[in-house]
């Protein structure tokens, strides 16, 4: 088996992707192969008695030539397998619809319902209802809580190919795409065990991509499962991947590692060869801990699941994550090793929204070779001033340096506290000066404070990711009704940082990525936050913070600020999907920007008067333990009859005084 990826071009933006960044990372990219590698490629696969061409991407029927490319294969006396997301030009559709039902299939990932975009879904129909048999659809399983049920729904309905493709999504080394992390493979397993028993009742066959393991099904589910479970947790080998400019990579979540260009006389299996001995000191790891000892793996029944998932673990360390005591695997319970920079919902790599400072473009690369893989995007006001962002203008110099040649994706804050016209009058002016921006740079999405904007903003330009503000107060599941299908992104209201609950409910209603704010120190439920606000973002010349008079008469207030110390993320763990560190006016030190960053991304202990979480939040250097903020986080919030705040403040002010009198 090789794959032919065609073209670097796609028309969609899947966060797991773990190809997007290849290409993007590439010093010259070609964006195309051409006819000659095509070809030699060809070649290689006849050689190496391989009888399939599989084509991918990107979106491989993208490729201008992508009829003749076929035409090839068919002439060659191959079998043709496209591997496709359904949105393809009409050209390729008429080319797939003319060809050989038995010589040639296209498997068409699809992303779950709630995904589906304007326009897109009625492409992938239009799609289904041409090629019909020839498409099976496949799904990559990206969160936990994946809901598999539509795919039979599709087939019954298109008369689609009665089988159906599992993956999971794997990382990309070292780690810059969205995937699903091996702790939660137990719950995937036991869902996929569950949509295997539906499938079999309605004659549907269910096929395993690479990477599952025979460990994350319960124990008597393999019959269930049935042909797809004969080799389980064994398909993770060089399946060579040969790319537009004909180098070749393992696979693509391993092209970073080595490439190797394709071969003029030796065949796949002197390939595979190759690559196997880079690879070989990597496979004693596997993706749990308990992997070194399994007696499936020592059998060689199972390989230890996707390589580019058992390298994450060589950055962890040691903090440990239970498995679920009531889990019914192959004897395999017990501690999962956990990377203390990994959240709930996979990697902390590129995880983190970072705020732009007015710096040379050497201070972004630098950042980018230390927390490259971590940041998600470096979010800025919109350039051009249509709105306000909630916060003091600031330096520009750099700006437009920072934006051509920043190595991060930028995104854009349109978070106004009040729209200074009504929101038809302001719409087009942003939703104009977004499509720029977007043309010009590409953009990782817009923050927005104005629900009515948001939406004007989503007609407007439907694959921008359209983030709801902190400033729009969602607090409450109720809320997330209101901001679902217009927003992709949430950020709870800073008033629930504190409050593990009420964020556990907005995880739980919210079917998009929940994102924390992890250095704000605004007071929960503050009385001064929308004036504050409306005078930062430009009401006022010389903004100022409001709170002095009553944080004077309870100074205690600032521990029960919005603010969660590096320290202390791990308590979160379960109810985000990123993290954002705020310090736009209090970071634009280079240093202490670089500084803060580091330590949230690696959990770095902090004393809260370091974080650049402004004048509300606690100013001298106290010790705040973690048995105080974890109380913090599910008290009962009855301040007026509780003590315990004012307290810890007392005693932690006499311990610094003490320390200051030695």
């Amino acid at each position: 088996m090789a794959n032919l990826s065609i073209t670097a071009t796609c028309n969609r933006n899947c966060t797991y992707c773990f190809a997007r960044d290849l290409f993007a990372r590439r010093e010259q990219p070609i964006a195309n192969m051409s006819p000659e590698t095509f070809e030699h490629a060809l070649d290689f696969l006849e050689r190496s008695n391989i009888d399939q061409a599989r084509l991918l991407g990107g979106e491989p029927t993208l490729h201008p030539d992508f009829p003749w490319f076929a035409a090839k294969v068919v002439d060659r006396g191959l079998r043709l397998l496209v591997f496709s997301n359904g949105l393809m030009p009409q050209a390729a559709l008429q080319c797939l619809a003319r060809m050989s039902d038995e010589r040639t299939a296209v498997l068409v990932n699809v992303n779950s319902p709630e995904e589906w975009k304007a326009g897109e879904h009625e492409q992938q129909v239009a799609t289904f209802q041409r090629l019909g048999p020839k498409v099976t659809l496949g799904f990559n399983i990206n969160t936990p809580g994946a809901q598999l049920d539509f795919l039979l729904a599709l087939i019954r309905q298109f008369g689609l190919s009665t089988s159906v493709r599992l993956g999971l999504a794997h990382p990309c080394w070292p780690g810059t795409n969205e995937f699903l992390h091996p702790r939660y493979y137990l719950e995937v397993g036991r869902r996929v065990a569950e949509f295997a028993a539906q499938a079999r009742e309605v004659g549907v066959k269910v096929e395993f991509d690479c990477g599952f393991v025979p460990c994350m099904f319960p124990r008597d589910s393999l019959e269930i499962l049935g042909e797809g479970a004969q080799d389980l947790g064994q398909r993770c080998s060089p399946v060579l991947d040969i790319l537009p400019d004909g180098q070749v990579a393992s696979c693509y979540p391993l092209a970073s590692l080595h490439q190797e260009p394709l071969p003029d006389h030796y065949d796949a299996a002197w390939l595979r060869a190759r690559f196997e001995d880079r690879l070989q000191p990597y496979r004693r790891v596997g993706v749990f801990r308990e992997c070194v000892a399994c007696p499936l793996r020592e059998d060689g029944q199972c390989v230890g699941g996707c390589l580019a998932a058992s390298m994450q673990r060589l950055r962890r360390t040691s903090c440990e994550v239970e498995l679920p005591q009531n889990a019914t695997t192959f004897g395999l319970r017990g501690k999962l090793a956990m990377d203390e920079d990994h959240s709930a919902n996979g990697s902390s790599t590129n995880r983190w929204v970072a705020p732009y400072v007015d710096q040379p473009l050497a201070f972004w690369e630098k950042l980018y070779q230390d927390f490259g893989g971590f940041v998600k995007a470096v979010y800025l006001p919109l350039p051009g001033g249509p709105l306000g962002s909630g916060r003091p203008l600031q330096s520009s110099e750099y700006l437009y340096e920072f934006l051509r040649g920043s190595p991060f994706p930028a995104s854009v804050l349109a978070n106004s506290m009040l729209l200074p016209q009504p929101v038809e009058e302001v719409a087009p002016v942003v939703i104009e000066a977004l499509r720029k921006l977007h043309g010009e740079i590409g953009l990782a999405g817009a923050t927005v404070a104005n629900l009515q904007l948001a939406a004007r903003i989503r007609e407007a330009l439907p694959d921008l990711s359209i983030t709801a503000s902190v400033l729009m107060d969602i607090a409450q599941p109720n809320q997330v009704l209101m901001i679902e299908g217009i927003c992709d992104t949430l950020v709870p209201a800073s008033r629930v940082m504190r409050d593990l609950p009420a964020l556990q409910a907005l995880r739980e209603a919210f079917s998009g990525r929940i994102r924390l704010i992890v250095n704000e120190g605004c007071l929960a439920g503050c009385p001064f936050r929308v004036q504050h606000f409306y005078e930062m973002g430009g009401a006022s010349d010389n903004p100022r913070s409001l709170c002095n008079e009553l944080l004077a008469r309870h100074p205690w207030m600032r521990l029960t600020g919005a603010f969660v110390l590096p320290q202390h993320l791990h308590l979160y763990d379960g109810v985000y999907d990123e993290l954002k560190l705020a310090g736009r006016v209090t970071l634009k030190d280079a240093e202490h920007y670089r500084r803060v960053l580091g330590a949230y991304i690696h959990r770095q202990p902090l004393l809260a008067n370091e974080i650049g979480a402004g004048a509300a939040s606690v100013l001298e250097p106290i010790t705040i333990s973690e048995e105080f903020f974890t109380h913090t986080l599910t008290c009962n919030r009855r301040c007026w009859e509780c003590q315990r705040c004012p307290e810890y403040y007392d005693m932690a002010r006499r311990k610094l005084g003490s320390r200051r009198g030695q």
